[in-house]
Formats: structure tokens, C-alpha cells, sequence
């Protein structure tokens, strides 16, 4: 039941509905049958059912706050960042749910976010490879960057 910001009702009518950009939501534009104002909302798969397995068995929920900190550390001083870890988040999510696993291990995760990265922005791509691998040289950087 979608109630209605503005009079709380719980009656609307939705007269537009597309899916979003990268596909991973449903857009709608409703409106109150009781006090007639419009409002939109998104509706998205609920990633909770998905496992993610840590190192030493351990396992967790999903977590998309987790995974959009992770990505926006990587997008520290870049400007105009806010709808572009949003894309990448949602990008992440849909690669996700292609897998068709009810698991995913956070080295597969972190692979995915890296192959997303790597097409949105160089620097951010670099932050996080460097975060999430052990770096001591630069030997050791190039045979990362390899990878990807």
C-alpha cells in the first residue's frame, strides 16, 4: 500500500510508469485519489535474500549502504559525484542480480565494482583497486591493473 505524502490516504492511481536508466528500478508518477496531488515513486528488487561470503566462511545480507560507501570513498574529490555513484551502485546491483546466485563472495563483488569503475571514471578505478588489494609496489600495482 503506497500512501500519499501530502493527505497520508492510501488510494492512488498510477497514470505513468517507465523503468529506469540502468534498468534496476520502475519509475512511477501517481496520483491521490483523495486529495488529487501527484508524487513519484521507485520501486526496486530488494537485494536482502542475497548472501555475500566473507573471508573464513563467514557470511552476511547485502548490504547497499555498505557497497554505496565503499564506492563513494572511491569518488572522494571528484565533483558532481552524487548521480554518478548512484549509476554505479544501480550498474553493480543489476550485474548482481545477472549473477543468479542467492551468494556472492566480496572478491567477486569487488571484481565487478573494479570492471564498473573502470568505465565511469580512471581515478575512482585506482582509489578502490588500491583499498581493496594490498598494494607494496609498483611492480605489484601493474600486475593488478592487468587484471582489469
Amino acid at each position: 500500500m503506497m500512501k500519499c505524502p501530502y493527505c497520508r490516504a492510501s488510494i492512488s492511481d498510477v497514470f505513468n510508469s517507465r523503468s529506469t536508466k540502468f534498468g534496476t528500478q520502475i519509475w512511477r508518477r501517481r496520483r491521490c485519489r483523495q486529495c488529487d496531488a501527484s508524487f513519484t515513486t521507485y520501486e526496486a528488487v530488494d537485494l536482502g535474500f542475497l548472501q555475500v561470503i566473507k573471508k573464513q566462511t563467514k557470511s552476511e545480507r547485502y548490504s547497499r549502504a555498505k557497497l554505496f560507501s565503499s564506492i563513494y570513498a572511491a569518488f572522494l574529490d571528484v565533483a558532481g559525484k552524487q548521480t554518478t555513484i548512484d549509476a554505479v551502485t544501480n550498474t553493480i546491483e543489476a550485474k548482481l542480480l545477472d549473477l543468479r546466485s542467492p551468494q556472492v563472495s566480496t572478491e567477486e563483488i569487488a571484481a565487478i565494482v573494479l570492471q564498473t569503475l573502470k568505465h565511469y571514471h580512471a581515478t575512482a578505478f585506482v582509489r578502490y583497486l588500491s583499498h581493496k588489494t594490498d598494494l607494496t609496489s609498483e611492480a605489484q600495482l601493474r600486475k593488478e591493473l592487468k587484471k582489469y
